[in-house]
């Protein structure tokens, strides 16, 4: 975590635990961090808590948290139980689950920031009032504005570890030569109008084709950030250098610029405008303000990344647009079970069968998967192989599921090649970020409910409150999973879930067709006639 985290963010991480401590609590929670980042009076994120209209010892009374003096005892020191709060040799206390949610978001508005992505606590306090809102309304009382915090800690500005120095600040160019000056201005305003051009013909598909608010965050997050970046140009060196009517280029046209074959090509000739002018505000703004340059060098690998997520969602949504129902067999005595079980899916609606083997033998393993790759082919339906991308590709699967203990997307991908799934199981708002920024195809999200065929302690569960993060969070294609049944499925889609992925429900059916039949109608919203019910059978 150190590498991660600026020293005060990582003082503040370190001072919750002790506040956890000091609580007797069982795991470190939002309001410990909260607190903790108030304890730090000279840090960004007490700043702003004073800026924007409370004190520390006001958050401090608002929280039921004694001040700093009487609950931080110098080391060594022992509290009333006889330990020492700050010991390193005791065992570390764990976050809850909201807050490495927290951490993972401080993670996320950090590498919107720079490609550093260095974690400050002024991005710990942008975590706090993005997924532990509840921790903060006693604050309220407190006098903080909330909502003033919130608007200001979500604009891509602020998380900006370095503000924009405009022109006049650092050494200017030298522009005794007004010629040169003139073309160095028409470079730099040519190139800024078609980064600006770019990104917005990209975030338009994401916003609006594929409707991914992740995407569309991060998108408009670099628009702005290129917009910020430009400032700090003079504006009369740009605009009082346009000359369009004169400029020998705007006439002439490729005639591969005329034609755009489909949605993907124009995403791809839109990146690769904007990393393109990107690289000529780079280097020729070097002749401006060397710093200003390196800013547009980051966004220039901003937006390689991006290129690979959005260009992964358009390649995610063609293969899973339409897949609602995943099934996922194994542990089967036989491999007559296995294909009657797979048969009885696919007949009933399924749209993707996983398999998942975790003590047979790789030969064993390889021929299983060889057969259920036939069954699903020839019912024109999706296979993936569970946790071996070796298999996967052997047996000629459409991909491969990965659980948080398994081998990287990227070291997956090395095996299979460019073209597979992979698709990532994630329990947590910070690994759904993770999988997504690794290139993962698709989300596996739970578990939902208790399963009949995995054991979860109740803080392994992630519920139905997950299932509508992850829907407000990315439009990538998502399963939701973990004890889903007919029961429960359509409390799933009302959370958001438009995929779900199933076992027993099927699997130890009586009749795995129909209980098949019985849940895709249910995802579909339509009501289920049983043919055997109604043939009298």
């Amino acid at each position: 975590m150190n590498e991660m985290f600026t020293p005060g963010a990582q003082r503040a991480m370190e001072r919750a635990e002790v506040r956890a401590r000091q609580r007797y609590a069982a795991a470190v929670e939002p309001r410990d961090l909260l607190v903790a980042l108030v304890d730090e009076p000279e840090c960004r994120a007490a700043e702003l808590v004073i800026e924007f209209g409370s004190t520390p010892d006001d958050v401090r009374q608002a929280l039921g948290a004694p001040p700093v003096e009487a609950s931080l005892p110098a080391a060594p020191g022992e509290n009333e139980r006889g330990y020492d709060l700050a010991a390193a040799d005791l065992p570390p206390v764990p976050h809850s689950r909201t807050l490495r949610a927290v951490v993972g978001e401080a993670m996320v508005q950090a590498r919107a920031a720079e490609r550093s992505g260095m974690v400050g606590t002024e991005h710990l306090l942008a975590g706090l009032t993005a997924e532990a809102a509840t921790t903060l309304e006693p604050v309220r009382s407190a006098g903080l504005d909330l909502e003033r915090l919130r608007e200001y800690l979500s604009r891509p500005a602020l998380v900006a570890a370095d503000p924009v120095l405009p022109l006049e600040d650092v050494a200017p160019l030298d522009l005794s030569d007004s010629a040169r000056s003139v073309d160095l201005g028409r470079i730099l305003d040519a190139s800024a109008n078609r980064a600006r051009e770019g990104l917005r013909v990209v975030e338009d598909f994401a916003r609006f084709a594929l409707d991914d608010p992740g995407l569309t965050r991060r998108l408009k997050e670099t628009r702005h950030r290129l917009a910020e970046t430009l400032r700090g140009f003079d504006p009369d060196l740009l605009i009082g250098s346009r000359d369009t009517p004169d400029d020998v280029g705007a006439h002439i046209m490729t005639h591969s610029e005329q034609i755009r074959e489909n949605p993907r090509a124009v995403l791809v000739a839109n990146f690769k405008r904007t990393a393109e002018a990107l690289r000529s505000l780079e280097e020729y703004g070097k002749l401006v303000n060397v710093w200003l340059a390196g800013r547009f060098e980051v966004l220039r690998y901003d937006v390689y990344t991006l290129e690979k997520l959005v260009l992964t969602a358009v390649r995610s949504y063609r293969a899973l647009g339409d897949a609602r129902l995943m099934v996922l067999v194994g542990g089967l005595p036989t491999l007559g079970d296995l294909t009657w079980i797979v048969g009885e899916a696919l007949a009933g609606g399924a749209d993707v069968i996983q398999l998942r083997e975790k003590n047979l033998p790789d030969r064993e393993l390889l021929t299983r998967a060889r057969e259920v790759r036939i069954l699903t082919a020839q019912a024109k339906a999706r296979f993936i192989v569970n946790d071996r991308p070796d298999l996967a590709r052997l047996a000629g699967a459409d991909g491969v599921h990965l659980g948080q203990d398994d081998v990287t997307v990227r070291d997956a991908r090395r095996i299979t090649g460019p073209h597979l799934l992979i698709g990532v199981s994630t329990h947590e708002r910070a690994q759904v970020d993770a999988a997504v920024l690794a290139g993962a195809g698709y989300l596996g999200v739970g578990p939902i409910f208790p399963s009949a065929t995995k054991e979860f302690s109740e803080p392994e569960l992630a519920g139905l409150a997950f299932a509508r993060t992850v829907a407000e969070t990315t439009r990538l294609p998502w399963f939701a999973i973990g004890g889903i049944n007919e029961q429960n499925v359509e409390r799933v889609v009302e959370a958001g879930a438009s995929r779900i992925a199933v076992s027993a429900a099927v699997v130890r059916a009586s009749r795995p067709r129909a209980a098949t039949a019985r849940l895709r109608a249910l995802l579909d919203g339509r009501e289920f006639v049983d043919d055997d019910t109604a043939s009298g059978e």
